[in-house]
């Protein structure tokens, strides 16, 4: 499996944080998500939201239906410093 850039997870977890409208509890499933990403990059987004689970920047919150993600505390920090671009990547966080 090839390695996530840093600028796909920093899109990545900007995206949920944009689906959730920086929500603490909101769970969205895997197609909000990925309906924000072109067709071609959707298979990378698949493979590099489990690098930001594991970094402790999103959850994983299993449902009846679906499984959905959820912005951690430090994932809500980190996602807002990003967009007002106090921080460059998310190796700052």
């Amino acid at each position: 499996m090839a390695k996530c850039s840093i600028e796909t997870l920093n899109a990545i977890l900007v995206a949920v944080y944009d689906a959730s409208n920086g929500s603490l509890s909101a769970h969205i499933p895997l197609e909000a998500v990925l309906r924000r990403f072109p067709g071609h990059l959707r298979g990378d987004v698949r493979r590099c939201i489990k690098e930001l689970i594991k970094r402790g920047l999103i959850t994983l919150h299993p449902t009846r239906g679906t499984t959905t993600y959820q912005l951690t505390q430090r994932g809500l920090e980190c996602a807002i410093k990003l967009i007002k671009g106090e921080i460059s990547s998310i190796e700052e966080c």
